[in-house]
């Protein structure tokens, strides 16, 4: 048995991971409100496409958000939560 047999193959769809990088880049550059409870974005839609400029790219991921947006906050109402 070859050590290439042996390793589990990447479970994950390309689609997926483009996602959870795309969710990555934009919850590490965001402002921690810790007095309203609030994650704030701190890059728009534009600068995520200008960060993001590599071939095999789905731009149809890359959220609406932009500059100053709440994100996630403490009642549930930020954009990346889902509605109750």
């Amino acid at each position: 048995m070859a050590l290439e047999d042996s390793i589990m193959p990447h479970k994950r769809s390309q689609l997926g991971l483009q996602k959870r990088f795309i969710r990555g880049i934009i919850f590490r550059n965001t402002c921690h409100d810790r007095l309203a409870c609030e994650v704030v974005s701190m890059l728009s839609r534009h600068d995520l496409l200008g960060m993001l400029n590599f071939d095999g790219l789905n731009v149809s991921l890359i959220p609406e958000v932009e500059r100053g947006e709440v994100l996630v906050d403490s009642r549930g109402g930020g954009s990346f939560q889902k509605m109750r």
